[in-house]
């Protein structure tokens, strides 16, 4: 009798350690998952960049992961642009000398990748006089990149922070730059 007893209480207490050892596995499993998040995680931020050479818009991922562009549009109010001739003639029609001889751009930025720590030039203009005008015209513009991770995650860039999406960026093609 006492036998089965203390194999009774061996047994629980196999049970009870397999459930703990079950339970640490289940969140260690958790907190590997967060930590792969992580470091694959994409910060996509744009800004105005300024030299002695000229001007233009970069975007810069800051995250530790590649970001793949889904969704690229540039528009002033309701107008949304397809490429940046169109800005230029829009945003100052005056302009005669403003061609692709003084504009650098990264072409089409849509399925792209951005590796961590990489900045691309959007579009940057050589300083003439021309573009010390249209400089002033190009404060006005507005940006919307739709971007994803490696995991599928999705964010939409506006502004000055990425905010996430619950699922992925539908591109608007009739809105799209590039289109």
């Amino acid at each position: 009798m006492k036998s089965s007893r203390t194999n009774l209480m061996v047994a629980v207490c196999a049970l009870v350690v397999s459930i703990c050892a079950l339970v640490i596995s289940v969140q260690e499993i958790r907190i590997m998952r967060k930590q792969q998040k992580a470091s694959m995680y994409p910060y996509l931020t744009a800004g105005k960049s300024y030299n002695a050479e000229g001007f233009g818009v970069q975007l810069k991922n800051s995250g530790n992961g590649l970001a793949r562009i889904d969704s690229y549009q540039i528009y002033n109010d309701s107008i949304y642009f397809s490429d940046w001739i169109e800005v230029v003639e829009t945003l100052m029609p005056e302009a005669k000398n403003i061609h692709y001889n003084i504009i650098r751009t990264s072409g089409g930025i849509r399925n792209q990748m951005i590796p961590p720590g990489e900045e691309v030039n959007l579009i940057f203009f050589t300083w003439t006089e021309e573009t010390r005008k249209l400089q002033k015209e190009f404060q006005d513009l507005k940006l919307k990149i739709c971007y994803s991770s490696l995991l599928d995650e999705h964010w939409t860039l506006t502004g000055n922070t990425p905010e996430p999406l619950d699922g992925k960026c539908i591109p608007e093609m009739d809105k799209e730059f590039g289109r």
